[in-house]
């Protein structure tokens, strides 16, 4: 593929694996713009933000065209104004108020799986917690049962290991038809029973989703958000390991929790790349244009600042991840809040 002279670097080459905050400060210096396999990555703050900004410039639905997926990926794979009408339509069930009918059962449930832990007396945090938990919250907002889990997450990984194989040669489909049944199934039944569940209430609210948009947003539930999350609580629990300072910090002032979680995700985002897709020709600062028909751009919303930090429990976590070319700018979207202090 043509690089239109921007610089070129490997993803493979990059130490992701070692340090990603290092990967990034690499994409960062090497340019405003880098063809990384076949895609024009945008690392720097301002051209991010412009990208995500500018979906008539950037498409998501051009994007994700490119994968062929046989449903419509709910509401990732959409740009405005369908964009904006499923958010319109999901959004009030991840509001505080809602959220806080389901947080009982949501924390006994938590409290069962640590449980489980302090019983064996060890674990292997991915697998005992991280993996099983998010399957858990995903079954109890669609309303399904928690009997399910295991062969939720079996499903999961055969249809993620399947989409990631470099060729479908051989390979099962079993998995992913008895994944796709098993979600039809779910919606045919909250139609003919509606609960109080996320599923029941898309799929009978006003402007309700269709059959194809019902098992694409589930489907997208089940392949990215619990790889997502686990990716998520990963990374909390890792940086708690490293830092005690901070696990007392977080022991002596629980309350300070919500700050924890916040930044961890700011700082550590488990989908950090957005796939763009042009829709025109756009110049990227004095020189590079990326012509139409289009050119995929990779937006790492792990973009650099160099915003002071006015946290102090979590001051020296900071400076260490400033030194690292750490982001702040991990959430770009119409709900980003600007923290005092930042900029």
């Amino acid at each position: 593929m043509e690089t239109l002279g921007a610089p070129q670097l490997s993803y493979a080459g990059l130490p992701m694996a070692v340090d990603r905050h290092a990967g990034w400060k690499t994409l960062r210096d090497t340019g405003r713009v880098v063809f990384v396999d076949g895609w024009f990555y945008l690392s720097h703050r301002d051209d991010v933000l412009a990208a995500l900004r500018k979906p008539e410039l950037f498409s998501s639905k051009k994007a994700f065209d490119v994968l062929g997926s046989p449903l419509p990926l709910v509401p990732i794979s959409f740009d405005p104004p369908e964009h904006t009408r499923f958010r319109k339509m999901l959004q009030p069930f991840f509001s505080p108020h809602t959220l806080a009918e389901m947080l009982p059962s949501l924390q006994k449930q938590a409290a069962d799986i640590i449980d489980d832990v302090v019983t064996k007396g060890n674990c292997e945090v991915v697998a005992d917690i991280a993996i099983p938990y998010p399957s858990q919250v995903f079954l109890t907002l669609f309303g399904l049962p928690l009997k399910d889990r295991d062969r939720l997450i079996a499903w999961k990984d055969s249809v993620i290991a399947l989409a990631d194989s470099p060729t479908l040669e051989g390979a099962d489909p079993t998995p992913a038809l008895e994944l796709f049944a098993y979600l039809t199934e779910a919606i045919n039944e909250r139609r003919a029973n509606p609960g109080r569940d996320i599923l029941s209430q898309v799929i009978t609210g006003e402007d309700a989703l269709d059959d194809a948009e019902a098992i694409g947003l589930s489907y997208l539930f089940v392949l990215a958000g619990l790889d997502t999350v686990t990716a998520a609580m990963t990374a909390a629990l890792l940086e708690l390991a490293r830092n005690p300072e901070l696990r007392t910090t977080l022991r002596e002032d629980p309350d300070q929790m919500g700050v924890f979680v916040e930044e961890i995700v700011r700082l550590e985002p488990p989908a950090p790349m957005l796939p763009r897709v042009t829709t025109a020709e756009v110049t990227i600062g004095t020189s590079l244009c990326l012509p139409t028909p289009g050119c995929g751009c990779a937006s790492v919303r792990s973009t650099a600042t160099t915003a002071t930090r006015s946290r102090p429990m979590m001051s020296s976590w900071m400076e260490r991840c400033t030194a690292t070319g750490a982001s702040v700018e991990a959430r770009i979207a119409a709900s980003v809040r600007t923290w005092p202090g930042w900029s």
